[in-house]
């Protein structure tokens, strides 16, 4: 089957617009940027690895000590940038966890509106975020 620029392009952006549900209601990306984010994936043939690296989400569960107690016993200054909308780690029930488990880690929790992909979604509070926290050293 011969699919034209315009076909493939289009089950690419129908694909990618399920990304969408985990951006906040006022932060929904663009065409432009969901074609970016395929590119990006694309670069270096990435998205015939994509299903290996999303792995991860059926190993949470049989590898959860191991990567919490990681967390929980570094030393490394570990900071959390949070936006409270995201529908993967639902506010407040994460950020308590994850406060209750990660006892020595920083948190910024960005705006309102803010979802699963705050570095998109609210670059300028991302970035101000991760300068004060880098800036606490």
């Amino acid at each position: 089957m011969l699919l034209s620029g315009y076909s493939l392009r289009r089950i690419i952006q129908d694909s990618f617009r399920r990304i969408s549900d985990v951006f906040g209601p006022y932060t929904q990306p663009t065409e432009a940027e969901l074609w970016d984010m395929w590119t990006g994936i694309r670069f270096n043939d990435g998205n015939l690895v994509l299903d290996s690296i999303l792995q991860y989400i059926n190993q949470r569960l049989k590898h959860r000590e191991r990567w919490v107690g990681a967390l929980t016993s570094t030393l490394t200054p570990l900071h959390m940038i949070y936006g409270p909308l995201d529908p993967v780690n639902p506010h407040p029930q994460f950020i308590q966890l994850y406060q209750k488990l990660v006892k020595r880690s920083t948190l910024s929790v960005l705006d309102d509106h803010v979802s699963h992909y705050p570095q998109l979604e609210d670059a300028t509070g991302f970035f101000n975020a991760y300068l004060s926290f880098i800036n606490s050293f």
